[in-house]
């Protein structure tokens, strides 16, 4: 079987004339930590520039977690 991926998309305000801006992740879910005391997803990203940094999303930026 193989492992799953996922695609984690985020939303998040920047600049002062409060334009959204949309960032897109792709992960393994053996690489994923949901801190729910925090309100936050742990992840490492599997490609980009910051690939294997560790990142951390607030739950209220989440926009959209799709399996590939």
């Amino acid at each position: 079987m193989s492992e799953r991926q996922y695609i984690i998309e985020t939303k998040r305000y920047i600049g002062e004339d409060g334009k959204m801006t949309f960032d897109s992740w792709t992960t393994s879910a053996k690489i994923v930590e949901i801190k729910h005391e925090d309100q936050y997803l742990v992840f490492f990203p599997l490609e980009g520039e910051h690939a294997g940094k560790k990142h951390y999303v607030p739950f209220a930026n989440i926009h959209i977690v799709r399996e590939l």
